[in-house]
């Protein structure tokens, strides 16, 4: 017979013990979620991924399955643009799945989460008279949802699931660097879905760093579903140490929330900085 070695065979045991745990996730079990982006009806487009996270650990038999943070992927299931004659936009969110810890898929009902703009019959009615006939062409305001609207979304099916750990994970220490957005004097045009000029962050002692590989990696203490990258990395013709980093307007605006927001920029592990970006929002 071969022998196995006592220790060997303790830690077989053990592996079996703490690898067996199993769980079913029940079809129809409602997981909260909130929405990690802005969507606008009249800048996003059908079948563009969004993203929601889940706000809670969800517990089978006492174990975490899915813990609170783990992001789930959406789909714009349609984005209508403001139309005329005072009518509004339309757009329809549908969840889709999330990956575990542990790297299981879960799929959810594709369940309409739905915002219609609001309609503006009043105004129209008021541009028909001052104007005639060309009143009718006056648009509604595009339909939009925020970053933070909060959702319950159904697993469609039943999954065996294994527990997940939900320690929080230890961060290096990081050296800081000095960042700051260019002050946005325009009003973000919001209620039509108006795209507006980029935006632009002036990032100071580059000597000690590569420019080149700054991210945006958190809005809000939120952590990013992917992180966000300039388009463009420039001198700054004023400062001779100082860069300017310009970043898309529809990139940032996916995240940013009327009047402020603190964006996290990252470059690597070893250095972290905060800017707020301040902004003016038409919504109305």
């Amino acid at each position: 017979m071969i022998s196995i070695n006592r220790t060997v065979l303790t830690f077989i045991l053990f592996f079996f013990c703490f690898s067996s745990f199993a769980a079913t996730l029940k079809d129809g079990t409602d997981i909260p979620v909130m929405l990690v982006q802005n969507v606008n009806g009249n800048m996003n487009f059908t079948g563009e991924t969004v993203y929601f996270q889940v706000t809670e650990n969800v517990v089978v038999d006492s174990e975490v399955v899915i813990a609170a943070g783990t992001f789930v992927k959406g789909m714009v299931q349609e984005a209508v643009g403001r139309k005329s004659m005072g009518k509004g936009g339309e757009l329809t969110l549908v969840p889709r799945s999330l990956s575990t810890a542990n790297g299981e898929l879960v799929k959810f009902e594709r369940n309409p989460l739905s915002q219609e703009g609001r309609k503006r019959t009043g105004a129209t009615v008021a541009h028909v008279v001052m104007w005639g006939p060309l009143g009718l062409f006056a648009k509604g305001r595009a339909a939009f949802m925020f970053r933070g609207t909060e959702f319950d979304i159904t697993v469609d099916g039943a999954y065996e699931l294994s527990a997940v750990t939900t320690a929080p994970e230890t961060k290096p220490v990081t050296e800081s660097f000095h960042v700051s957005f260019k002050e946005y004097k325009k009003k973000i045009n919001y209620r039509k879905g108006k795209i507006g000029k980029d935006f632009e962050v002036y990032v100071s002692g580059s000597d000690h760093y590569n420019t080149n590989d700054v991210e945006i990696t958190a809005v809000d203490g939120q952590k990013l579903p992917k992180p966000l990258r300039p388009i463009n990395i420039a001198n700054d013709k004023k400062h001779s140490n100082q860069k300017v980093l310009t970043f898309a307007f529809a990139d940032i605006i996916k995240y940013a929330l009327p009047e402020s927001s603190n964006f996290e920029f990252s470059i690597g592990d070893e250095y972290k900085a905060t800017a707020q970006l301040k902004t003016e929002w038409k919504l109305k």
